[in-house]
C-alpha cells in the first residue's frame, strides 16, 4: 500500500476547494461573482412593504463578459462585469419585480436568494423585467447587461412589490 504524503493531501484539499467554491462567494461559469458583498452601484437593504414603491437605482450597464455563453438559463444575454451592478438584501414577501429603463438595449441578469438565475431581455420595448413569486429572503445579485460588448448605457433599475409596475 502506498503512503499518502502531505503534498497529496494538499492537492486534494485544493481540488475540493476549487470544485466547491469558497464560503460567501462563488463563481458562476468562471465569470459572474455571486454571493459577495461588493457591487458596482451599491448594496441595498429592502424590507417587505417598502415605501416609496418602486425604489430606483441609477446604474450603468455593460462589461466585457458574454452572459449568453455562460449557460445560466433562458433570456440570459448581453455583456456585463464580473461584479454585480447591485446587491439587494430583501427581507421576503409574496411578490418582487425588478425592471429597468434605459436609453439603449439592456437585459437583466439576476441571481436570486435561492441560488436560481432569472433573466429577461426586452419585456417592454428594449427594457427588461423579471418577476418573482414568493421571493426567498436574502441576497439578490443584479446585473444590467448591454446588448453590445463594451457599450455602457445609463439607466435605472427598479424594484417593486406592485404587480402593476413595469418598464
Amino acid at each position: 500500500m502506498k503512503k499518502i504524503g502531505k503534498a497529496h493531501i494538499a492537492l486534494g484539499v485544493l481540488g475540493a476547494a476549487l470544485v466547491l467554491g469558497t464560503h460567501g462567494q462563488s463563481i458562476a461559469q468562471g465569470s459572474l461573482t455571486i454571493g459577495g458583498n461588493a457591487a458596482n452601484f451599491g448594496t441595498h437593504q429592502v424590507n417587505a412593504g417598502f415605501m416609496p414603491d418602486p425604489r430606483s437605482f441609477t446604474v450603468t450597464s455593460g462589461g466585457n463578459l458574454n452572459v449568453a455563453s455562460m449557460g445560466l438559463g433562458s433570456g440570459c444575454t448581453g455583456f456585463a462585469t464580473a461584479r454585480p451592478d447591485l446587491i439587494v438584501n430583501y427581507s421576503g414577501g409574496s411578490f418582487l419585480r425588478f425592471f429597468a429603463r434605459a436609453s439603449g438595449d439592456t437585459a437583466l441578469v439576476i441571481n436570486g436568494a435561492d441560488g436560481s438565475w432569472r433573466c429577461n431581455d426586452d419585456a417592454v420595448g428594449t427594457n427588461p423585467m423579471v418577476s418573482i413569486e414568493n421571493p426567498a429572503r436574502g441576497q439578490y445579485d443584479v446585473w444590467l447587461s448591454s446588448y453590445t460588448s463594451g457599450e455602457n448605457i445609463r439607466g435605472q433599475v427598479f424594484i417593486t412589490e406592485l404587480r402593476n409596475q413595469q418598464p
